[in-house]
């Protein structure tokens, strides 16, 4: 018979181990409706080129995504909740007179995507202790980017592409497509925009599930330590205007 302590020390090599101070509340985002992700593929039009369109790049130093990623399963009290960020954001935005002349395409680069950064995790608050260990974060990371989750090497980006959007300027309701992996499905994200002379600032944040997009979550000891298939993703993007061709 194995003794207790290889599955402590199997939990800690899969980075799912939290230190003894974690809190014993196991907190989640709700089920994601039916509407949120439909399982069907999606095509994004092609971006218009009228030239009254004014276009937008992405700054990735101001702009920041983050994946709240939750733990369950009745041994979920010995793992911890994870931060997933990305600090490389890459795309543009073209804005035309209204909301349905206006879209968006963007990518996120998944072998850079930074696991449980301390000054993350403070800003999303208790549910996400300080301090998870290097090895723990090392382990997360190796597990994410595997071909049973995101499989990194095959599928380096995700890509979130506007279909339609609707409402007002400043509370906008998009529809849009999602790639993971080889999987596309509709998402709506209802976001709020800032605008300036030289700027777009947009900020919102939608759940998904991952088996929506193929993405099998990480489940050990015979389900009693898992990650939660319900994912919660939020989002803070700067674009800056590009100067009109002359």
């Amino acid at each position: 018979m194995r003794k207790p302590g290889y599955l402590l020390g199997l939990l800690a090599a899969l980075g799912l181990w939290a230190c003894s101070s974690a809190p014993e509340r196991v907190p989640g985002p709700q089920p994601v409706p039916p509407e949120a992700t439909l399982a069907r593929p999606s095509t994004p039009p092609t971006p218009p080129t009228p030239a009254n369109l004014k276009s937008y790049r992405i700054a990735p130093a101001e702009s920041r995504l983050r994946i709240l990623v939750y733990r369950g399963g009745t041994m979920a009290r010995l793992g911890h909740n994870h931060v997933i960020s990305s600090g490389d954001l890459q795309g543009h935005i073209w804005r035309g007179a209204t909301a349905v002349t206006s879209g968006f395409e963007m990518e996120v680069p998944v072998n850079t995507l930074i696991v449980d950064d301390n000054a993350a995790r403070s800003e999303e608050g208790e549910d996400f202790p300080l301090n998870v260990s290097e090895d723990a974060k090392a382990g997360t990371k190796a597990n994410m980017l595997r071909p049973t989750l995101l499989d990194g090497e095959h599928f380096p980006k995700i890509s979130i592409r506007a279909i339609r959007i609707t409402g007002s300027a400043s509370s906008p309701d998009v529809l849009a497509s999602m790639r993971i992996k080889d999987q596309t499905r509709e998402i709506r994200l209802p976001v709020t925009l800032t605008e300036t002379e030289s700027a777009l600032e947009i900020q919102g944040s939608f759940e998904i599930r991952q088996s929506d997009f193929g993405v099998t979550p990480l489940s050990i000891a015979m389900g009693a330590l898992t990650v939660q298939d319900t994912v919660k993703i939020k989002f803070r993007l700067v674009a800056r205007a590009v100067p009109a061709s002359p």
